[in-house]
């Protein structure tokens, strides 16, 4: 899981994401914040792209290891969503919020 995890990490920093944190086994990033970014939804899709080839790659060395491979699913969305660190006294994270990341969520999801 850590090689995978690196591997698609690596790969959204590289298209200029930002890595917001980890739920289980899926990594949830962003784009354009906390810089702007012009054009922020072709990078995103052009990371997921890049995401599925690498998971091709990793697959098939897994795969000639005898160990198991893996599949995943991703959601994306674009839409005014609120950006900043939210929490309380005990625990603080600098996150996104709003319906349009609750629908990438069930786009991938589906």
């Amino acid at each position: 899981l850590q090689e995978y995890l690196q591997a698609m990490c690596e790969v959204i920093v590289t298209c200029r994401g930002t890595l917001d944190k980890f739920i289980g086994d899926c990594v949830m990033a962003l784009w354009n914040a906390p810089q702007p970014l012009e054009q922020h939804e072709r990078a995103a899709v052009g990371a997921a792209m890049d995401m599925q080839g690498r998971l091709v790659e990793l697959n098939q060395d897994w795969l000639s290891e005898g160990l198991p491979t893996l599949k995943f699913r991703i959601g994306i969305n674009t839409d005014r969503v609120l950006v900043g660190n939210f929490g309380c006294e005990y625990r603080i994270n600098y996150t996104v919020l709003g319906d349009g990341v609750n629908l990438a969520s069930r786009l991938e999801a589906a």
